[in-house]
């Protein structure tokens, strides 16, 4: 019996570090998507989404070809085991949680949401994510996005496929269907390689570093599926890749944004430019 108490707390400990070794590549994905994390910046985004403004993302190519993508607007819901004011707070309760095999995301809103799991429905969602512990059903919302993407024609599907990518694991991973320890690492492995296969743009950060974001995720991924049971893990993959749904729609929707400033100040000579300032 004691053997078997160490080997648990053995495999928990092993889990508890795996995770916080490469939870980081997801808690900074707006770091890694170049986007602030300001209520404000994130309001204004959002209004530019409203307004049924269409982001263009352009990648530099010879023959150059386009394509119209959009990311759907999508409400998921999530297990939600605790929320905090402070950013500290939860990731301590995080990192608690996690130790006891429970591996949990901290989701940014009006609060720090300590999540758990996340699903496509509520009728979807994976109880025994939350580890026999009180759990609330909540409700997130991403925006839609619309996208004009400008690349090679060669690459136009590559690029097409990548930023379209965690929507898709979203799908496979938050629908009704509970997987197989053997059919998460196969979609696991599927979006590896989507991610190390799409066309190399050094031009393009946001493109770039999404790929890299991909990545990140199938690694720590990898790892959970050794550690936790499939479902748990599924679960958990739903409430991570979620993170990167909603960042991406930040960050296509603020690139946008910024290349609007960039067009109204080029087509002002410096005699104009006072006229947008605000008075003093």
């Amino acid at each position: 019996m004691r053997s078997g108490c160490i080997t648990r707390r053995r495999r928990r400990e092993r889990l508890r570090r795996m995770l916080w070794r490469t939870v980081g590549a997801l808690s900074a994905v707006a770091i890694l998507l170049g986007v602030a994390a300001s209520p404000g910046l994130r309001e204004t985004v959002f209004s530019f989404i409203q307004q049924g403004k269409r982001a263009l993302l352009a990648f530099s190519a010879q023959k150059v070809s386009q394509a119209d993508v959009t990311l759907p607007r999508r409400t998921v819901a999530a297990l939600q085991l605790a929320a905090f004011d402070s950013g500290e707070k939860a990731a301590q309760q995080a990192q608690s949680l996690t130790a006891t095999g429970v591996p949990v995301i901290v989701w940014q809103r009006e609060q720090m949401r300590v999540v758990c799991a996340a699903a496509l429905t509520r009728d979807a969602l994976i109880a025994e994510a939350a580890g026999g512990r009180e759990a609330y059903v909540i409700e997130d919302t991403m925006p839609r996005v619309e996208l004009r993407l400008s690349a090679g024609e060669r690459d136009l599907q590559k690029v097409i496929t990548l930023l379209q990518l965690p929507d898709a694991l979203l799908m496979q991973l938050g629908g009704d269907r509970r997987l197989t320890q053997d059919e998460l690492s196969q979609i696991i492995g599927d979006a590896e390689k989507a991610a190390q296969n799409a066309a190399a743009y050094p031009d393009n950060a946001l493109y770039a570093q999404l790929a890299q974001s991909l990545e990140s995720w199938c690694a720590m991924m990898r790892g959970v599926t050794k550690q936790v049971s499939a479902q748990r893990a599924q679960a958990y993959g739903a409430a991570t890749i979620c993170t990167l749904c909603r960042e991406l729609r930040v960050a296509l929707s603020s690139e946008f944004q910024q290349s609007e400033v960039s067009t109204a100040s080029a087509q002002r000579t410096p005699s104009t430019a006072a006229d947008v300032m605000p008075p003093a």
